[in-house]
């Protein structure tokens, strides 16, 4: 540690003593160019005696992670896709029902596509059915009639009541 720290500091009396000497213009420069790596292979002076097989890297684990995260991204954003496709959907089915005067909700499963674009597969609709939304759904959005799930929860009550 000592003779490190010895051999910064003549390092550095001896750029400046250089420096000092050293004409005034490109000559300069250049003298306080090298004087600088100089200095700077002097403080990393002990890195040079490091054992560099400790310092090796894992490129082999390195790769292996690379994999796994780049697939971990995948499927994040698959995910994340997926669920604005189906947040917009279920709105746009909201906004549909709405302008036909029906009170109901949606709930919309999307699906990887060609090319992994997730598309809409299936609704499940909180409300009474509506011949008109059903067309609109299995038109504009693409969801067939056998895959749209109609929930009317007055058709319940109805059926609780009479069997009380």
């Amino acid at each position: 540690m000592k003779s490190w720290l010895l051999g910064i500091v003549l390092t550095s009396l001896a750029g400046g003593l250089a420096r000092q000497l050293a004409p005034q213009g490109r000559e300069q420069a250049m003298v306080r160019l090298v004087c600088g790596l100089l200095l700077a292979l002097a403080i990393l002076r002990p890195l040079a005696g490091q054992e560099w097989e400790r310092l090796e890297v894992d490129l082999a684990g390195l790769a292996g992670q690379s994999g796994e995260l780049a697939e971990t991204y995948r499927k994040n954003q698959q995910e994340s896709l997926s669920a604005i496709i189906e947040e917009k959907t279920e709105t746009y089915i909201w906004d549909k029902a709405n302008r036909l005067g029906l009170a109901c909700t949606a709930e919309v499963s999307a699906v990887p596509g060609m090319g992994g674009i997730p598309l809409p597969d299936s609704v499940v609709i909180h409300g009474p059915y509506s011949e008109a939304l059903a067309g609109i759904i299995e038109e504009e959005v693409g969801i067939p009639a056998e895959k749209q799930i109609w929930l009317e929860e007055e058709a319940w009550q109805t059926k609780k009541e009479s069997e009380s």
